[in-house]
């Protein structure tokens, strides 16, 4: 008589023997600089890439954070004002390769909570910006903040990726390979 606990158990063994080779197979893989491909219709990206911010033909290098729901963008001199009886904010992003502060103006779409690791959550606001990442292009909600501490001023987190993009952390600036339009 066979025991599915036993088989349960051996069958766990083998998938994870399979695991662990096809990690140790990825692990030892070399690093491979290629031009961004599809799969699916979905473009391969790497771990960082180039932004462009539209209208403002500002382009800016973005870490790609596949745990980050929602993308981020660093500013400064953020300033609230009312049109139309509406709210929007002002603010300035530096545009390192242009060395020059370029102003933004968007309507204000909401204020959200973040959450931060071992640290009271702060408010940050919202606005919808449209950015091209390789080949796309999209219309997508960034919290802003002051990431001046950060490495990369663009976080693009899971509301920007999903349905577009498949990451392959081996590839860094894959898509600046591809001419932007």
């Amino acid at each position: 008589m066979i025991d599915l606990a036993d088989v349960r158990k051996g069958f766990r063994s083998v998938i994870g023997a399979l695991f662990a080779v096809t990690v140790t197979g990825l692990a030892l893989a070399e690093p491979v600089t290629q031009k961004c491909e599809e799969i699916g219709g979905l473009e391969i990206i790497g771990e960082l890439e180039y932004v462009s911010f539209i209208p403002e033909d500002t382009r800016l290098k973005a870490r790609i954070d596949t745990g980050a729901q929602t993308s981020s963008l660093s500013i400064t001199d953020k300033k609230l004002f009312e049109r139309d009886g509406r709210k929007w904010i002002r603010f300035h992003v530096h545009d390192a390769m242009k060395n020059e502060l370029v102003e933004f103006e968007r309507l204000l779409k909401r204020s959200a909570k973040i959450k931060r690791h071992e640290a009271e959550a702060i408010e940050r606001p919202v606005v919808e910006l449209k950015i091209r990442l390789g080949k796309t292009e999209v219309k997508r909600e960034f919290t802003l903040a002051d990431r001046s501490d950060f490495e990369y001023p663009v976080l693009i987190g899971r509301n920007v990726l999903a349905n577009n993009f498949v990451v392959n952390v081996i590839h860094k600036f894959s898509t600046s390979n591809i001419e932007e339009q």
